[in-house]
């Protein structure tokens, strides 16, 4: 099974000081990873969903995630912020992890969905978190989180 995280897509140290530097910053690195879209694209996608409700979740984790049709395919972009960037979480928490999905196109509602689901089911597993804070480079990150993913 192919990785979904690379560790190329993993982001340590993120200095964001509130959410819209924190989208824009995933859309700036979105871009330089070959998305096929524009930075602007990306943040308003990002923006537009965000201002639909928080995808601030629990436990220190935030899952941002858009459609975006010129995208040339899905992608995972995992950030570790050296502060939290306010983002309101559901628990009231400080976000330590962005992990951002991007798929192309409007028509793959429910691809985007099924991917989705699968993030947030791995914030679920038993130690996924502790595995989580106590990594310190890329690799590890993508595979923490792979590991669950094809579980």
């Amino acid at each position: 099974m192919i990785d979904l995280v690379q560790p190329s897509h993993v982001f340590l140290d993120c200095a964001a000081k509130d959410v819209n530097e924190a989208l824009h910053f995933i859309s700036r690195k979105a871009v330089e990873l070959g998305a096929g879209a524009d930075e602007e694209t990306i943040f308003k996608a990002f923006r537009a969903r965000e201002d639909m409700g928080s995808t601030a979740m629990t436990d220190g984790f935030a899952i941002p995630h858009a459609q975006i049709p010129e995208l040339n395919e899905a992608m995972v972009i995992i950030v570790k912020f050296s502060s939290s960037p306010g983002w309101k979480s559901m628990d009231a928490k400080p976000i330590t992890y962005a992990i951002a999905l991007l798929t192309p196109g409007e028509n793959e509602a429910s691809a985007h969905l099924e991917m989705l689901a699968k993030i947030a089911r791995v914030l679920t597993h038993v130690n996924f978190r502790s595995e989580m804070a106590s990594a310190n480079s890329a690799e590890q990150i993508a595979d923490a989180v792979n590991k669950r993913l094809h579980n």
